[in-house]
């Protein structure tokens, strides 16, 4: 699956002889954040808009500058899971699209990204989220799986990253087709899995007096 569509085109790329006098950062959306630099059909690297107006000298030049130079580089082919990884790996909200021949055809942007991701895929299904934090060596999804299904759920989307604080951790975030998590959350805490996060419609009142209903019946009452 890739991106062709949240590619941007529009921003007219700068070179490395450009003037820096010649720049206004008011020319450009208020998110915009990064002009790319093209050399010869080339991606050379970015521009901070912020560096603008504290680097500017007369005659100065683009290339004088620090560009943010970027390793990464998205291919309109890739898969759109790869390119999360190369966001990762970068450190940096913006990545330049490359051609076959290397040739800059572009830019896409993290946030761009997110909101696709949210249009395309499960996450506008209704149900709940919950974030778990599993060591590595112990991710299995299938068994998550047998547990949130042995409470009548559905697994509708799952994102796994790696921990920013530790590499031996892994963030899984699971999009589940049911409102009220509660079942699922006591099932998964009952087996030790640390729950980060849960947003859902939690019916705890019906859940405590369905609790209370059941104690009642056991002791007759």
């Amino acid at each position: 699956m890739s991106l062709p569509e949240i590619i941007q085109r529009s921003v007219k790329p700068l070179s490395s002889d450009t003037l820096l006098e010649e720049i206004y950062p008011e020319d450009y959306p208020d998110n915009q954040g990064y002009i790319p630099i093209v050399d010869d059909g080339k991606f050379t690297g970015f521009l901070p808009l912020v560096d603008i107006e504290i680097e500017k000298e007369v005659n100065q030049t683009v290339g004088q500058c620090a560009l943010e130079k970027v390793e990464q580089q998205v291919s309109e082919s890739q898969h759109v899971f790869q390119i999360m990884l190369l966001f990762q790996k970068a450190g940096l909200d913006i990545l330049p699209v490359v051609g076959e021949d290397e040739a800059y055809e572009g830019f896409v942007k993290k946030e761009n990204v997110f909101n696709w991701l949210s249009e395309t895929f499960a996450f506008q299904s209704e149900g709940g989220v919950i974030v778990l934090a599993i060591a590595a060596i112990d991710y299995s999804l299938s068994e998550i799986s047998r547990l949130i299904e042995s409470n009548q759920g559905k697994i509708i989307g799952v994102v796994v990253e790696s921990d920013p604080f530790t590499h031996q951790r892994l963030l899984v975030h699971l999009k589940i087709n049911q409102t009220d998590l509660s079942r699922i959350i006591a099932t998964l805490e009952r087996f030790e899995y640390q729950i980060l996060e849960v947003h859902h419609e939690s019916n705890s009142t019906s859940l405590d007096q369905e609790r209370l209903d059941q104690l009642l019946k056991y002791l007759g009452i």
